[in-house]
C-alpha cells in the first residue's frame, strides 16, 4: 500500500498514516459480484484520502500499483481489492496543532506562519492586532464619554 503511494504519486515515505479494521464475516456484508467482477469472502476495502489537485493518470497508476502491490502480498484475487480515492483541498487536513500544513499559499497556511512565528518566540502578528484594536475601542470609548 505504502510503497504504491509512494511510486504513483511521490509522496515522502514519512507520510504514514493507516488504519486497519478487521470484520468478522458477519459484520461485513457484500454483494457475491459486481461490475463483471466476482467477489470472495476475501474481498478487501481500500479507502484513500489524500489531498486534491493530482491528474487523472497519477490517480489511475494509484489504483493499479495498490492493487499490484495488495493482491501480491495478501494472495487474493484482483476482483477482491475494492478501492475507493477520497480527494480533499489541503485546508481541510490537519497534521497537528489545528494547522493546514497543505493549505494553498495565503490561505491557511497564513495560520501556519504565523504559529511558527508563535513557536519562535515572537509575538504573532494576529495577536499584535487584536491588541492594538483593543487599545483603540478603548481610546475611542473614552473619548466618546460625556464630562
Amino acid at each position: 500500500m505504502q510503497n504504491g503511494l509512494i511510486s504513483a504519486l511521490g509522496i515522502p515515505p514519512e507520510d504514514f498514516f493507516q488504519i486497519i479494521h478487521v470484520l468478522p464475516r458477519g459484520r461485513f456484508l457484500h454483494t457475491p459480484s459486481f461490475l463483471g467482477l466476482k467477489y470472495s469472502d476475501d474481498l478487501i476495502i481500500f479507502e484513500i484520502t489524500f489531498i486534491s489537485g493530482r491528474p487523472k493518470e497519477k490517480r489511475l497508476a494509484l489504483l493499479k500499483a495498490v492493487n499490484d502491490g495488495v493482491v501480491a502480498a495478501a494472495g487474493i484475487s484482483p476482483d477482491d481489492l475494492l478501492i475507493t480515492l477520497y480527494e480533499t483541498p489541503g485546508e481541510n487536513i490537519s497534521f497537528g496543532r489545528s494547522l493546514a500544513q497543505r493549505a494553498p499559499a495565503g490561505g491557511l497556511n497564513a495560520l501556519a506562519q504565523k504559529y511558527r512565528a508563535h513557536d519562535q518566540g515572537s509575538r504573532p502578528v494576529a495577536n499584535r492586532r487584536r491588541s492594538h484594536q483593543r487599545e483603540e475601542r478603548h481610546h475611542h470609548a473614552s473619548a466618546e464619554r460625556p464630562d
